[in-house]
């Protein structure tokens, strides 16, 4: 493992030659992105027989649903006059173009052509990738050649309680990624929080930041000893055990592991899915998840998180006049201060400093992988822990 050292003068600089927070299909980093699989969308979003257009990567595919129940990613425009094929129709496990009745299996090749000789549709072909359904969510490979391996994570498969969710940002989604490892931010934006109830930002934590086998490992140090993780999982996966919820009757606290993809839309957003989990079984399952059914409750009839952002952003209101008992609060936080944000590639080089430790090597490392993958040199091949309860605490 190499550490950062808190030396300013050892900092890179804040521009790159090769950018890698511009992810379209023809830029380095979106190309060395797609060589992963990813999630694009939730189980949920596409019913049997139904097919929607997804953005990823400033790309827009067709998903859908065959009347078998299988998820199939192809490529968004027919082959033959460029209509979207989500206004279609599935049948099967094919996909039928609403303009001229072109037909597309699940692998992207063409299968019938209504007005023309049977021979020629063998000959067209778009674009189809490998999915897999898990956790909740539907993956895809979006690159070129074999997919890799697909990682697994024993951790959410558990006996303990589960849950997923997603949520789009108007920000990079690299402004996001960074975010996850500075926790310096935490004592300032997330004053007002659950963060300050478990005690988390008692205090501006000393931090520290290394490179292991699966990513990055970013490390605060508390001068009573105590020490917190969070864990970049390369390339686009944030992990980190949140502090605990109290329930009554039970003297420790509720730990809950999340899991969090930074996936972009496009240069200007991104959408984060969500695992959640909390090794909690029996009674004390069923106090734990009232209590998180109690906090959505609370939600119901209050300004929405967009309105509450927009009034912040226009200077109506300020943050401190949110409820900081509101279960999103932290997220409105967050967006509030990186929604403005430009990517680093449309806005002046940062003032980086000794705190900066963790985001400098996680930009150094999201510079040498996407520097190298577009000379075709080698890259580095992460490996997730498959049970993240065995991650090492370094």
């Amino acid at each position: 493992m190499s550490a950062v050292s808190e030396d300013v003068q050892q900092m890179q600089p804040a521009r790159e030659s090769v950018s890698y927070d511009r992810t379209g299909p023809e830029t380095p980093a979106g190309r060395y992105l797609r060589q992963y699989w990813i999630p694009v969308a939730d189980v949920s979003e596409v019913a049997p027989g139904r097919a929607k257009t997804i953005q990823i990567m400033s790309e827009r595919f067709t998903l859908y649903r065959g009347t078998t129940g299988e998820a199939h990613l192809v490529a968004n425009y027919c082959a033959h006059r460029g209509t979207i094929l989500g206004t279609g129709w599935v049948q099967g496990d094919d996909i039928r173009c609403f303009y001229h009745g072109w037909k597309y299996d699940g692998t992207g090749q063409c299968v019938e052509q209504p007005a023309e000789e049977e021979n020629f549709a063998h000959k067209v072909k778009i674009r189809g990738y490998p999915v897999r359904e898990y956790l909740g969510f539907i993956f895809a490979y979006l690159g070129s050649g074999d997919p890799p391996e697909f990682q697994e994570i024993e951790l959410f498969g558990g006996p303990g309680v589960r849950d997923r969710g997603s949520y789009v940002r108007k920000t990079n989604f690299f402004n996001s990624l960074e975010n996850s490892v500075d926790w310096i931010h935490v004592y300032f934006v997330h004053g007002r929080s659950g963060f300050t109830t478990g005690g988390v930002n008692r205090e501006i934590p000393r931090v520290r930041a290394e490179e292991t086998e699966y990513g990055v490992a970013a490390m605060q140090e508390y001068t009573d000893g105590k020490t917190g993780v969070t864990y970049i999982l390369m390339p686009l996966a944030m992990y980190i055990i949140g502090s605990g919820t109290r329930l009554e009757g039970y003297e420790q606290p509720v730990l809950m592991h999340q899991l969090a993809w930074r996936i972009p839309i496009d240069d200007h957003s991104h959408r984060s899915f969500n695992l959640y989990y909390a090794d909690v079984t029996g009674k004390q399952a069923e106090l734990f998840v009232a209590d998180r059914e109690a906090a959505k409750a609370r939600s119901a009839g209050v300004p929405s998180q967009e309105e509450l952002v927009n009034s912040i952003l226009r200077g109506d209101i300020h943050a401190d006049e949110i409820d900081e008992n509101r279960p999103d609060i932290v997220g409105i936080q967050d967006t509030i201060t990186l929604q403005p944000q430009p990517p680093m590639s449309e806005r002046a080089p940062d003032r980086l400093a000794a705190s900066d430790g963790p985001v400098i090597l996680l930009r150094r490392i999201f510079a040498r992988e996407t520097r190298a993958f577009a000379r075709g040199e080698a890259v580095k091949q992460w490996v997730w822990p498959r049970d993240l309860r065995a991650i090492p605490q370094v």
